[in-house]
């Protein structure tokens, strides 16, 4: 059994998981603006960037939060004035894929999901010519995280700004030993625990319609199995997805009725009101700034963090973003300083202890403050993206809709499992993967 981990977080002030060629454009011309604070930056007459806009477009929630929280600090330094707009994720996508493919410049500075890099990537401007003349360092960054977030086919389209590997919320007073490493012994671990007639459930997930194939993918990662091998032949006809939807299937029983329905903020309500033993979900978009708080929590003292069963892997699900710039925006340099000041070392730690937003700098996990969430940190070394090629999109929403299908008695266990062989062949006939690139995530 694994230890479990201790999560120990400051209660937080404020709450919320391109047509640019292949040649780099020319380096900017415009002198970055300085890196003092705000307290000591000139006076506002002859700032670089008095009098220019800057939109910049984020997920709703503690990441847009942190983008606001940064306005002030960044119109001192450069003189610009900033507009922060957010949209929920499930329609990020929508609002972002429109202004990059239109090039109407709308925003000039997005927060990218990582499993979106390959389809924006034609209409994202190159960074690499901004890293190279101000010796922007990206060795700072994670390994695995950046290798998943930011590079695409050898050029730099984003700034990796945030991660987390897919980890539970559990009871601590309920499940003292955290949670096993096996499939299996987590399902025993929940009837245990389940007690619907007290109103405990043994656990929440989020598996509303594009929640709900993050889940099904990091139980069949977990247990060997794939969407495709590493030349896109489709291989999701296996034991392995038959086994990851019976394992869902099964745990129905210990969770709420209404659960299929349920998103994060449902699923991490249920949790702080003491209503589930388990939290599926991204514990940053809510548990680790609610948990000890009792204004809005009734758990506190009560949980930790500790990650998914490593059945046959350990490999986990990331959720990872990084900040780009379209190449439809007129603000290119502004956006840039921009980039810069949210991806630094300051600013990285102060949207943790505000926002409990995980780094992918690696110095930040070699702080003290974050020892207890060690298995966290070495969860980022293995957790895996589904494919970043256009094909995802598609891929990952028929995912949602058969998994779906499946657990609310639509269709049989077999059904499910042609209906999975056939989309995602479908998806790959619709948007083939550009030539040379291989499927990592195999």
């Amino acid at each position: 059994m694994k230890k479990w981990i201790a999560l120990l977080l400051a209660l937080v002030m404020v709450l919320s998981v391109t047509a640019c060629g292949a040649s780099e454009p020319a380096a900017p011309t415009k002198a970055p603006a300085a890196d003092a604070p705000a307290d000591e930056a000139p006076a506002a007459e002859g700032l670089p960037y008095e009098g220019e806009t800057l939109t910049v477009l984020y997920m709703s929630g503690v990441y847009a939060d942190a983008a606001r929280a940064m306005v002030p600090e960044f119109e001192a330094a450069t003189g610009a004035k900033v507009e922060v707009v957010d949209y929920p994720y499930l329609t990020l996508h929508e609002k972002a894929l429109l202004d990059l493919t239109s090039y109407t410049g709308s925003y000039d500075v997005i927060d990218v999901a990582s499993q979106w890099d390959g389809e924006f990537a034609p209409f994202l401007e190159p960074l690499n010519a901004y890293v190279e003349r101000d010796g922007y360092d990206m060795s700072v960054w994670i390994d695995n995280v950046l290798a998943n977030c930011g590079e695409w086919q050898g050029t730099i389209v984003g700034i990796p700004n945030a991660c987390t590997p897919q980890v539970f919320a559990y009871r601590t007073d309920l499940l003292p030993d955290g949670i096993p490493d096996t499939w299996e012994g987590y399902r025993e671990a929940l009837a245990s625990v389940n007690d619907p007639e007290n109103g405990v459930y043994g656990v929440t997930v989020s598996e509303v319609s594009g929640q709900l194939g993050g889940v099904f993918d990091y139980v069949l990662w977990s247990m060997g199995g794939n969407w495709a091998d590493e030349d896109w032949n489709v291989t999701i006809d296996s034991a392995e997805t038959r086994a990851a939807l019976e394992h869902l299937y099964a745990i129905k029983e210990y969770s709420d009725p209404a659960n299929l329905a349920w998103g994060v903020d449902e699923s991490i309500q249920a949790f702080l009101d003491g209503k589930a033993a388990v939290c599926e979900t991204w514990p940053t978009l809510g548990i680790t700034q609610k948990g000890d708080d009792p204004a809005q929590s009734k758990i506190v003292g009560k949980w930790a963090l500790d990650v998914i069963p490593h059945e046959e892997t350990g490999i986990t699900l990331l959720s990872a973003w990084d900040v780009a710039i379209p190449a439809g925006s007129q603000n290119k340099d502004l956006a840039w300083e921009w980039v810069k000041m949210y991806t630094s070392y300051e600013k990285q730690n102060e949207f943790y202890d505000e926002f409990a937003i995980f780094s992918p700098r690696k110095e930040f996990w070699e702080q003290e403050k974050m020892a207890n969430l060690s298995a966290v940190r070495d969860g980022l070394d293995t957790a895996n993206m589904w494919w970043r090629i256009p094909a995802s999109v598609e891929a990952d929403s028929m995912i949602n809709t058969i998994v779906g299908s499946y657990l609310s008695d639509q269709i049989d266990l077999e059904e499910a499992v042609k209906q999975l062989n056939d989309a995602l062949t479908a998806a790959l006939e619709n948007s083939p993967p550009e030539e040379g690139i291989k499927n990592y995530n195999h």
